[in-house]
Parts: structure tokens; C-alpha cells; sequence
């Protein structure tokens, strides 16, 4: 069954008074990248994304969810070359403004040395969603085509509970897709748990998706 998502966006709150004119958009309404930053300290395991100028606060991610983006995060890193680094749970500026907090990216190093507050996409090659229940829309549709909107080269989703298409293949299974010369990602690998791929785009790395959930 094609788990549903629960999530319900809502509108950014008016930016508070102590807000300075460097810090707010310039829109009445919507937060600015200091604000942002201020809600994501909070400690309630929520992460805070906005997108098209709209509040979106998933619950908190389950173990597994997150298991599966420490292993790939893992691998990832393994096999980097050396001017780049994955990273998890980081916020990425969609039109240098507040955006979104992927799962797993992979950026340049440098900005990161620059101590960078969140990443620009012209950093980012690589950028994946693991879909839990309550993010299946938004991982599977909304992002995908915000990530391609701003150019991202790689994207991959990472399905970890049924869906409709699954078939009699075990879960989990990763979605590799690249951006094609017309700004659209186009499917280039269906990886599922019991095969082994490897991969030359973007970078050399053998992929299992049974070693990303075990334990």
C-alpha cells in the first residue's frame, strides 16, 4: 500500500521584533536564514523547511530512518573524492533563501572549512531522501522537483516501507536519478535490497542497499 504523508504545511510566522533587517526576507511573512536557524535549535527533533514560502515541520524521523542515513552517509564518504564531503541532517538554501534539511547531501569541502551556516546549491552534487510515512509526498514529488529547479546534478531516494510498484522486491531500495540537459531528473538506476551496483556516476561506489538497513 503507497503509505500516505501526514504532514501539514502551514504559513511562516511573521519574523519577531528582534529580528534585524539582515535576517528577514524582504517579503512581509516569511522567516529569514537566522530565524530559520533559531527554530531548527529547537530541542523537539522536529526539522524545519520552508518551501515556497510555507512552514513544513515533519515529526521526527524513525531509527531506522535514520540508521539507514548514517550507513549511506558512511559509504558515501568512503568513496569521495577528496574535495567533497557527505553530511546528514544539513540545511540547504533554495534561492539564497530558507529551504530545506535533506537527509543526506554531498558538498564542497570548502565552504564547510568557511564555516558555511547551511549549504548554497551549486556546493551540493549529491542530494538524498530516505521517504518515511509521514514525508512520503514530499520526499517523492515536492523536493525532487525543487532540487532539479536549482540545478542539484544527483538526486536519490531511498524507499524503505511498501509502495505501490514495489513488486517482489525487498525494501530497502534506492532511486538513483540524474539531471538531464533540460533541467529534469531522469531515472538511471532501480537498486533493490539483494543486488549490488556499481556506480561511476557520480563518483565510484559499489551499492548495496542490504548494507545501508542492517544492524
Amino acid at each position: 500500500m503507497l503509505a500516505q504523508t501526514s504532514e501539514a504545511p502551514v504559513k511562516a510566522r511573521k519574523p519577531h521584533k528582534k529580528a534585524t533587517s539582515e535576517s528577514v526576507w524582504s517579503t512581509p511573512g516569511q522567516l529569514g536564514v537566522d530565524e530559520w536557524f533559531e527554530l531548527d535549535s529547537r530541542d523537539d527533533g522536529s526539522r524545519y523547511e520552508l518551501i515556497d514560502g510555507s512552514l513544513v515541520v515533519p515529526p521526527p524521523p524513525p531509527a531506522q530512518h535514520q540508521w539507514i542515513g548514517d550507513n549511506l552517509r558512511t559509504l558515501l564518504q568512503s568513496s569521495l573524492p577528496e574535495g567533497l564531503a557527505a553530511i546528514t541532517a544539513s540545511g540547504l538554501l533554495l534561492n539564497d533563501a530558507p529551504g530545506v534539511i535533506p537527509d543526506v547531501i554531498v558538498v564542497e569541502r570548502k565552504p564547510l572549512r568557511d564555516d558555511a551556516k547551511a549549504a548554497k546549491p551549486e556546493w551540493v552534487r549529491l542530494v538524498v531522501e530516505i521517504v518515511s510515512e509521514s514525508t512520503t509526498a514530499t520526499d517523492r514529488r515536492t523536493k525532487p522537483a525543487k532540487y532539479a529547479e536549482v540545478g542539484i546534478p544527483h538526486f536519490w531516494r531511498v524507499e524503505m516501507l511498501p509502495f505501490n510498484g514495489q513488486g517482489n522486491e525487498q525494501l530497502p531500495i534506492v532511486f538513483t536519478y540524474s539531471l538531464d540537459e533540460g533541467g529534469v531528473y531522469q531515472l538511471t538506476h532501480r537498486i533493490a535490497t539483494g543486488m549490488e551496483i556499481d556506480l561511476v556516476d557520480p563518483w565510484k561506489l559499489t551499492l548495496a542497499p542490504a548494507s545501508l538497513a542492517a544492524i
